[in-house]
């Protein structure tokens, strides 16, 4: 029997699972999302790899095996230990998420999930997305976790102050993701939703809103 992608997580040690660390159970929901991806060519793209060190993808593998061999699969970090790991099998972008030029390497093809769980900090969130929005495929997913989180203070709004904004259908910018760019994502999206998490770690107060999806019409 094939394993559940938390079971993977699990396995691998991804605290996107219900065991190792935070524990948040994001795969609770990426199951439901990314079931009808499986088997198939499809391109997930991941921006933040291994927090603790640079000795293994956690995360790029479980992706692996859920998804299958067809799934081309790729991480972007700033570490460039990181592309040791194209030898087994994954694409490795080195980059800086803050930085627009690293992030149109990313831009080079049509990605059908790409995930946001690099540094937290809502500017860099908000660039990401700003650069990479447009490079979702169509009934692809846009998605970033952990806004509970913010590794800094910043004078920018918190990216999960704009996302509530989003939810109520009102395009709310910042200087790092305009208002008009704002404006295309929702007349783009199909839904959009802010998710919990389920880590034991945090207060529940911070993590009913941890967990930003958007999926593209």
């Amino acid at each position: 029997m094939t394993a559940s992608l938390t079971e993977l997580a699990n396995r691998y040690n991804s605290d996107k699972g219900n065991e190792y660390k935070c524990a948040h159970h994001y795969t609770k929901y990426y199951e439901q999302l990314f079931d009808r991806f499986k088997g198939k060519a499809v391109s997930l793209l991941e921006i933040g790899l291994n927090r603790d060190d640079t000795s293994d993808v956690p995360s790029l593998r479980m992706y692996r095996d859920y998804l299958g061999e067809k799934a081309k699969i790729t991480g972007f970090d700033i570490r460039p230990e990181f592309e040791l790991f194209e030898d087994d099998g994954f694409d490795i972008i080195i980059g800086d998420q803050s930085n627009p030029f690293d992030l149109a390497a990313c831009r080079t093809e049509k990605r059908t999930v790409i995930i946001d769980d690099g540094s937290h900090a809502s500017s860099h969130q908000q660039i990401t997305l700003r650069e990479l929005w447009k490079a979702v495929k169509p009934g692809g997913y846009y998605i970033i976790e952990d806004l509970h989180w913010q590794p800094f203070q910043e004078m920018c709004p918190k990216t999960v102050e704009l996302a509530r904004q989003w939810e109520k259908g009102n395009a709310v910018g910042s200087e790092h993701l305009p208002e008009a760019a704002v404006r295309t994502i929702l007349d783009e999206a199909d839904s959009l939703a802010l998710l919990p998490s389920h880590s034991r770690l945090h207060d529940p107060r911070l993590t009913a809103q941890a967990l930003l999806v958007i999926k593209k019409k």
